[in-house]
């Protein structure tokens, strides 16, 4: 054979290799769609867990996660001496904790109403201080 025929055997092989993966392309992308219907089958799933856990969701622990990250915010800005912030975060915390009495262990309030008082007190003397 010559090197011309061979050239022309390896063109033809590419092409044929170039249609062969057109289609496999054109599965792929067959098989793409039933992949995305897969992914939204899952997306569908994961999102009605995700609203069953909220159904069944207490409020009271939530609120208390929130209080209990209000408190390290609060905390934090009073070592920064960012004093409107810490006031925000301890006034959210004194808004919601009168809301969990009752639904919550009493200890854990008392824990809570402490914490509140001593930022209130850090509070006062960060802004005493910064005068």
């Amino acid at each position: 054979m010559s090197a011309l025929a061979d050239e022309h055997e390896d063109h033809e092989g590419h092409e044929d290799h170039e249609g062969h993966e057109g289609h496999e392309d054109h599965e792929g992308y067959e098989h793409h769609e039933d992949h995305e219907g897969h992914d939204h089958a899952e997306e569908q799933a994961v999102v009605e867990e995700m609203l069953k856990t909220i159904r069944e969701a207490q409020v009271a622990p939530l609120v208390l996660s929130t209080v209990s990250t209000f408190a390290s915010v609060a905390y934090g800005k009073l070592e920064t001496k960012e004093l409107s912030e810490a006031k925000l975060a301890i006034d959210a915390i004194g808004a919601l904790l009168p809301l969990l009495k009752g639904g919550i262990d009493d200890a854990i309030l008392r824990d809570f109403e402490q914490a509140l008082t001593n930022l209130k007190l850090g509070y006062a003397d960060a802004v005493a201080s910064a005068e």
